[in-house]
């Protein structure tokens, strides 16, 4: 059986290692052949090197360019692909006539997201893409209600590979390097963006600091929203980290993990934060209530609730017994939910039944 993916580029966000750990994970079946189709060169996750897959750049002039369509309709016809399976809303623009034409199965799998109302755009492009896939697959059930998908759609949850929780950073060496000298310490890890509700964490981190001197937070990630959060906060142990490539050390290192946001399906930090057995505070909405389960796993807070989620932070640091169970919670339901095992073989089972229905 032969795949062609087709996603935007191959940096380092959560639908791209989604992917790679996707495309690692089939190789290992020996019944599968992959191809990559990126349609921006970036290729920032050099472990796909590994897999013997080969990886077509398409570049674009710009970012709706027609000429996309002529240029992988070369690749689909040297390749011969039996299933398309595309990984986010401009790919599966191109990719579904192109499978249409051919007579290709097309798996669409964009939504890995859960607005609260779609902007015009993507209620365009989606309009024009998922009532005509065979498969529609998104990372949460919120994210299929969202997109008000009723039929041919179906969720396959976000796997996390245990490998990378080996091999960590100490923890000492971590605070000597982040100038860390608290007791306790709470992280976040996103991009710094327009959908992340950076603000509301750091006016409850001022709060914390103010009262207290024994808790450290540290932000994990960059973009184009973080300058103005820095300007937000008042306490030199508000730390902005930066972009780092050792996010599962950093994690390790935290007491509390945090994802003050608007809109989620399911969180890769909040994975990565569980895995490790962190109990996490998460603002309600979208998928997070299908990983984080309320007074088990962690806390659900209302959206921009700066003083909800002081209170929650202060709830777990103050009660080492509550912190301890939702620890444990959070790492069985990984292990048994969320594992990248189950991922891999759910994609599987669904490539092998749409196979065999032509």
């Amino acid at each position: 059986m032969k795949i062609l993916f087709i996603i935007d580029a191959l940096g380092k966000g959560g639908k791209e290692r989604r992917l790679v750990e996707l495309v690692k994970g089939l190789s290992a079946y020996g019944d599968i052949v992959m191809q990559i189709v990126i349609l921006y060169p970036l290729t920032d996750l050099p472990e796909i090197n590994s897999y013997n897959v080969k990886i077509h750049t398409i570049n674009r002039i710009v970012k709706k360019d027609p000429l996309v369509y002529f240029k992988l309709l070369k690749i689909v016809n040297r390749f011969k692909p039996d299933i398309i399976n595309t990984w986010s809303l401009m790919p599966a623009v191109y990719g579904l006539p192109i499978a249409k034409l051919k007579g290709i199965r097309f798996v669409n799998s964009m939504i890995v997201n859960c607005p609260d109302k779609l902007d015009f755009h993507t209620k365009l492009f989606s309009s024009m893409t998922l009532p005509f896939s065979d498969i529609i697959v998104a990372n949460s059930h919120a994210g299929l209600r969202a997109y008000n998908i009723r039929k041919n759609g179906m969720v396959i949850y976000n796997g996390y590979n245990f490998s990378r929780s080996e091999n960590l950073t100490s923890a000492d060496l971590l605070r000597s390097e982040l100038n860390i000298k608290t007791r306790y310490t709470v992280g976040m890890v996103a991009v710094f963006r327009s959908q992340k509700d950076y603000k509301s964490l750091i006016i409850a981190a001022n709060r914390i600091c103010n009262e207290r001197d024994d808790i450290t937070f540290i932000l994990v990630g960059d973009g184009p929203t973080l300058e103005e959060n820095k300007k937000i906060a008042e306490s030199e142990r508000i730390i902005f980290a930066g972009k780092r490539g050792d996010v599962e050390s950093i994690i390790n290192l935290c007491d509390v993990g945090v994802l003050s946001t608007y809109t989620e399906g399911i969180s890769n930090s909040i994975l990565e934060f569980m895995a490790q057995g962190k109990p996490v505070i998460a603002t309600d909405g979208g998928g997070t209530k299908e990983i984080v389960i309320e007074g088990e796993t962690g806390f659900l807070v209302k959206r921009e609730s700066p003083l909800m989620l002081k209170d929650k932070i202060l709830q777990l640091i103050n009660d080492d017994d509550l912190r301890k169970k939702m620890s444990m919670n959070s790492k069985k339901l990984i292990e048994n939910k969320f594992r990248i095992e189950r991922m891999v073989s759910d994609y599987y089972n669904l490539f092998i039944s749409i196979q065999n229905r032509r």
